[in-house]
Parts: C-alpha cells; sequence; structure tokens
C-alpha cells in the first residue's frame, strides 16, 4: 500500500513540477501565460516523469 502512496505522490509532484516550469519559462508569449493544452501536456510530461521515477527506483 505504501509503495501506491509512494507512486500517486511522486505522479502529483512531477504534474505539479511540468505546469510549474512551462508557467515560468516564455516559450510561447509572455512569462506566466499558459494555455490549457500547456497545463495538459505540462502536466501529462510530469507526470510520466514522476512514475518513470518511481519505478526506476522500485527496481533498485
Amino acid at each position: 500500500m505504501m509503495k501506491l502512496v509512494d507512486l500517486v505522490k511522486n505522479i502529483a509532484l512531477g504534474a505539479t513540477a511540468g505546469v510549474a516550469l512551462l508557467t515560468v519559462l516564455p516559450i510561447f508569449g509572455a512569462v506566466g501565460t499558459l494555455t490549457t493544452a500547456g497545463q495538459i501536456v505540462g502536466s501529462l510530461a510530469g507526470g510520466a516523469a514522476g512514475l518513470f521515477d518511481t519505478l526506476r527506483r522500485a527496481r533498485g
């Protein structure tokens, strides 16, 4: 059960970090400007990174 909690926590932290990173980078406009599509992409990319990090640590 604790592994599941860690997995969900890492996915959530990764998703948050992904959106935060895209918000501060002025890629397509002014800093702080982020479209809904950008939020979705950022959260999915960050969530996937959190998932892969958890799986990598689990494999030892």
